[in-house]
């Protein structure tokens, strides 16, 4: 299972994942700690798509590497492994290096084999067993994150033997997409009526705002139905109706302000065959994204299914939730994920709703808002898009490190 990339610091490889008669291989890449990895958290990163590679988040965004396609560079703004373990795990199968079968078609038959591939790492790194256990991801991470600490959430309550428990303590979701019926309501909004000014002609703005209910009544057919013909055809409709009516105003989905999508050097590097070889991947055309697991995902109507509830029972079971975003995004919004989190029923709900956003300052400047209850927190992102990190490291990164208490001057 291990590849060492330097003794005792980084590990990569694949973590043979059992299921029936056949098995995956999720393949991952660890980095400990440059603090205290005996007693930082271990953070897992999931990228979403679905079927993205969590090497997004690795360079792209919150790993310690970056790289211009040719060679590789130290990350010394933003790297999360400043004050935590790093895992990044690719799935399902088919996910960047990850192969195998079965194949998966929903957000819920992942977070067994999610499970599965935790438990065999943790069995080859027995030193991280306690620390406190953090599930972070964004995009549709806002799916998985819930659905997987959900599931280890139920598995820790009946432990299998010769299973560890996992010492989850928290989970955060960037730019998610966890509830779609509500989230849906709130494109018209951000692409015609956010703090960058509109994007979209008046015409466009309308037509979103007058297919809006359309989509929302659809959506609810298939949360009350639960079958995959409705949550197709809500998706289906949803999408060409509502949410990519915006692709009318040439901008990236991902970032409001601009045509152009964050670059990909990663892509290139991660194809070198000396690269993969060091890696142990297993020699192959890296992509970014698979249109396989898109498309198989599509099969369920997973997309607009929701996840918010199993926010909710972790939240009631006393795990911590952070709900952040750039809001320069306009796919998974902030206006979005602020109002799915106001709608949340758990017993500090009533405090959480009640609160206003308030500034967030760093070194003196303000950098956002952030709200507080309990144990959940919101934060907008100023000046960031879809993948956060990578415009703001130096803020994501501090948003990771410290409590909420002390985004305040």
């Amino acid at each position: 299972m291990k590849t060492s990339l330097s003794k005792k610091k980084k590990y990569s490889g694949y973590i043979t994942v059992p299921s029936g008669s056949s098995a995956s291989y999720y393949f991952y890449w660890f980095f400990e700690s440059r603090n205290d990895p005996a007693n930082d958290p271990l953070t897992v990163w999931l990228n979403g798509g679905p079927g993205c590679s969590s090497m997004n988040g690795l360079w792209n965004e919150i790993g310690p590497c970056r790289t211009d396609g040719s060679s590789a560079t130290y990350n010394e703004r933003g790297s999360w492994n400043k004050v935590s373990n790093l895992l990044f795990i690719d799935q399902p199968t088919n996910t960047g290096f990850s192969y195998g079968g079965p194949h998966q078609y929903s957000t819920a038959s992942c977070a067994p084999l999610f499970y599965k591939a935790i438990q065999q790492f943790l069995k080859s790194f027995p030193k991280y067993q306690t620390n406190g256990f953090r599930l972070f991801g964004e995009s549709y991470a806002g799916h998985y994150v819930p659905a997987f600490a959900d599931y280890i959430f139920s598995q820790n309550k009946n432990l299998a033997s010769g299973n560890i428990h996992i010492n989850l303590v928290s989970i955060g979701i960037g730019n998610g997409i966890t509830d779609a019926q509500v989230q849906m309501q709130y494109m018209e909004p951000m692409a015609c009526n956010s703090s960058y000014g509109s994007v979209l002609s008046a015409a466009d703005c309308k037509t979103m705002r007058d297919n809006t209910p359309t989509c929302v009544s659809m959506i609810g057919k298939c949360l009350s139905t639960g079958t995959d013909a409705d949550c197709i055809a809500a998706t289906s409709w949803c999408q060409k109706n509502v949410q990519l009516i915006y692709r009318n105003s040439k901008r990236s989905l991902y970032d409001i302000r601009t045509s152009v999508d964050p670059p990909e050097y990663f892509v290139t590097y991660l194809n070198k065959p000396d690269v993969q070889k060091a890696i142990g991947a297993t020699p192959t055309k890296f992509q970014s994204c698979s249109s396989t697991v898109i498309v198989e995902f599509g099969q369920t109507g997973d997309f607009v299914r929701n996840f918010a509830p199993m926010v909710a029972d972790l939240l009631n079971n006393g795990v911590k939730v952070i709900i952040y975003a750039g809001d320069a995004d306009y796919y998974c919004n902030w206006m979005s994920n602020l109002a799915w989190t106001e709608q949340l029923d758990y017993p500090l709900s009533s405090d959480y709703r009640s609160r206003t956003l308030l500034p967030w300052h760093m070194d003196g400047k303000e950098v956002g808002q952030f709200k507080q209850g309990g144990n959940l927190t919101f934060v907008r992102i100023y000046q960031a898009g879809h993948e956060s990190a990578y415009y703001q490291p130096e803020v994501s990164l501090s948003m990771f490190n410290t409590t909420i208490h002390d985004l305040v001057d």
